[in-house]
């Protein structure tokens, strides 16, 4: 993916981020950038709404001069993160351990 995407996809995730998230992956190919949400609980209409919010801002942010078509989906997944579809890559993972578990004592 394009570093020029990369960016304008975190510009357009500023406060976006929602504690049920817990990946967002993108793949951009012709002309179409395709984004999935990966959530710790089934989707609900408000996550396809954030999701639409999203696509609006990056449509927005870019000028639709790099994108003819954003696309979006949102589901459940409790596999880990390497075991995920990363697609292009991950734009956002949370961090899903307890720091204190991983620092030496």
């Amino acid at each position: 993916m394009d570093d020029k995407i990369a960016i304008i996809v975190w510009r357009c995730l500023l406060g976006e981020i929602y504690p049920a998230i817990r990946a967002i992956a993108v793949k951009y190919a012709d002309e179409t950038l395709t984004i999935t949400y990966y959530l710790d609980r089934h989707p609900t209409p408000s996550d396809e709404e954030s999701a639409s919010v999203l696509a609006t801002n990056i449509f927005a942010a870019s000028g639709n001069l790099l994108f003819k078509e954003v696309v979006f989906d949102c589901q459940f997944s409790d596999l880990s993160f390497k075991d995920m579809d990363h697609m292009d890559g991950f734009v956002y993972c949370r961090r899903e351990y307890d720091i204190d578990d991983v620092l030496p004592q």
